[in-house]
């Protein structure tokens, strides 16, 4: 029997459209089991440029049927849970609504007070209807209870059990599911049109459905509380690492305080490091804090949807939402576990670690800080790709060989992906693209004229070439040169366009040879940096390049074998490894 409070979870959860938070017009369920009213979700995917659709809370991406949110399935369940809680008792003052002002009979006009309900009618009846329904032939088998055992709840799994569905074709009670069809059918469908076919009753087939849901819901319960202890931690690493700033920061000022006048610059510098080191990771836990959070809501949300399917449901619904369910149960059991696990690699301590007099101050380390986020206690190591069930990523195709035919490659300098999943190959020594789709077979070729070196692809369909002199070649939906990009300014006169990304700002950065160039869409320079050398701001003359979610500029140094991070902007925020074969070294 459920409690008044779980009564008023439901209500907030769902029987309140989370967009408009109002009660449901015309509820539709989308496949990561939210509900939204169909005119909100209307509203919603007119405010979209491109005519797509993503869940208001989740932000999964929802593909539409041809008539648009009109043929995404209705939400009947939420009405079925509006109607229980209109059985309930609502207390005001300490007296139920029926004691003060009563509710009509559904059955009568006189206007009294309701006092008993027909589970078989489904009708609200006053005393005089009550009497009058027990007398007649019709109705006097009916099953008639008091409407305080009606709000107690000894009733719902009869309630429950009575609800049936009809058939669509011949208007008869759903009694039977259909293993072949998938799908629920009555005694007349049996003998017709699914006679030879494997079918059980539907009672039975709800049982069934209902024991695999259960299991997956276990599944799921156990992420839900792995969200939990992966927040706690994150909290616990938020709340330490201010005082681990604070530390290393007076630790640095106390050696400064040994060291001549001339170290005083390094002091300084050594600070503004720290203080980017502390701000970056600062956002970090902010960020992952934020997403941890919300796979936590979403997997409580779809636990409650679950339970109230499988606790309200009737058969017929059950079977109607089993597939959804199950899926998505999967799907929030399995999601972004793998993710945690790479991501508590980059959740990093500091130290202060002094050097000899001859690095006249020392510098600061982040040493690594694993934190489990499987149950089992998953360690990252280096080398192996983590799966959310602990194995190996598995080869699934080998694509070309070399040569000079088609879907054959003579040095693959570059790859890109394209929006619609086809795969583009900078094949350099033969002089042009190759366009691979999905399932690894070759779908048509570019011929460039020069030596392509690497390659990337625009949210737009087009794509931008590097390799030849100081020019990018801009290359439309079909593979069709549309335009070339003069990139002005560069030290190096012998050295070509190599590494190139796109930030989310749209700017184009551009490497040719030591020097890194930011390009507006347009192909005008506005930004460059880089010198020769090993500094901070210097570079060997083999790089390449991408960037981040926060459009920091990331390069790789191949002469000088490390990653330097720079903001939007070209500011040295740090660099990562060093030259060798331990972990971390290049």
């Amino acid at each position: 029997m459920a409690s008044t409070s779980s009564y008023t979870e439901i209500t907030e959860e769902f029987l309140v459209c989370r967009v408009c938070f109002g009660d449901f017009k015309q509820p539709k369920i989308l496949p990561c089991l939210h509900t939204f009213c169909q005119p909100c979700l209307e509203r919603l995917l007119a405010t979209e440029p491109v005519g797509k659709l993503s869940c208001p809370t989740c932000r999964q991406d929802v593909p539409l049927p041809k008539n648009g949110v009109q043929g995404l399935k209705s939400n009947f369940l939420v009405g079925k849970l509006h109607d229980i809680l209109q059985q309930q008792p609502k207390e005001k003052g300490g007296t139920t609504q029926q004691q003060e002002g009563g509710v009509p009979c559904t059955v009568c006009d006189e206007g009294s007070n309701v006092e008993f309900y027909c589970v078989d009618c489904a009708e609200y009846l006053c005393q005089s209807c009550s009497n009058a329904h027990r007398r007649l032939k019709a109705t006097r088998s009916h099953k008639v209870i008091t409407i305080q055992d009606l709000q107690s709840g000894q009733f719902s799994t009869e309630l429950r059990a009575s609800e049936t569905s009809k058939c669509e074709e011949h208007n008869e009670l759903n009694k039977f599911y259909c293993d072949t069809c998938h799908r629920v059918i009555c005694l007349h469908c049996v003998v017709t049109a699914h006679k030879d076919h494997q079918y059980v009753e539907i009672e039975k087939a709800a049982d069934r459905e209902r024991a695999k849901i259960k299991g997956k819901l276990a599944t799921v319960k156990t992420t839900a509380d792995l969200h939990e202890k992966w927040i706690e931690e994150l909290r616990a690493v938020k709340g330490e690492w201010p005082s681990q700033v604070q530390r290393t920061e007076e630790r640095i000022k106390q050696r400064t305080k040994t060291i001549i006048e001339a170290a005083k610059k390094v002091e300084k510098d050594r600070i503004s490091q720290l203080r980017a080191m502390n701000a970056a990771r600062e956002k970090q836990l902010e960020i992952t804090m934020e997403a941890a959070e919300m796979d936590l809501a979403s997997a409580k949300s779809c636990i409650q949807f679950t339970d109230n399917v499988l606790e309200y449901g009737s058969p017929a619904e059950v079977i109607s939402k089993a597939g959804e369910l199950t899926g998505r149960l999967e799907q929030t059991s399995d999601e972004k576990r793998a993710e945690k696990a790479e991501l508590s690699r980059t959740l990093l301590d500091l130290t202060f670690v002094e050097q000899g007099v001859s690095q006249l101050f020392g510098e600061i380390k982040q040493v690594r800080k694993q934190i489990p986020y499987t149950s089992e206690g998953t360690q990252v190591r280096s080398n192996v790709a983590i799966r959310v069930d602990g194995a190996r990523l598995q080869h699934i195709k080998t694509v070309g060989k070399r040569g000079s035919g088609d879907g054959q490659f003579d040095f693959l300098s570059s790859l890109a992906v394209r929006r619609e999943g086809d795969i583009v190959v900078a094949d350099r020594n033969n002089a042009r693209l190759q366009f691979i789709s999905k399932d690894g077979s070759f779908k048509k070729k570019v011929d460039l004229g020069f030596c392509p070196l690497c390659v990337v692809a625009l949210t737009n369909g087009e794509l931008l070439v590097t390799g030849d002199g100081h020019r990018i070649h801009v290359l439309d939906k079909q593979g069709r040169e549309s335009r070339v990009i003069q990139v002005t300014g560069a030290a190096e006169k012998d050295k070509t366009t190599k590494g190139i990304a796109v930030d989310n700002l749209g700017r184009i950065i551009v490497t040719i040879g030591y020097q890194v160039f930011v390009l507006s869409p347009s192909g005008n320079v506005k930004l460059k940096f880089g010198d020769k050398g090993q500094g901070p701001q210097q570079f060997s003359s083999s790089l390449r390049v991408t960037v981040n979610s926060s459009n920091q500029i990331i390069i790789s140094d191949g002469g000088n074998n490390n990653l330097k991070i720079f903001d939007p902007n070209g500011r040295h925020l740090f660099t990562s490894v060093t030259r060798g074969s331990g972990p971390g070294q290049l």
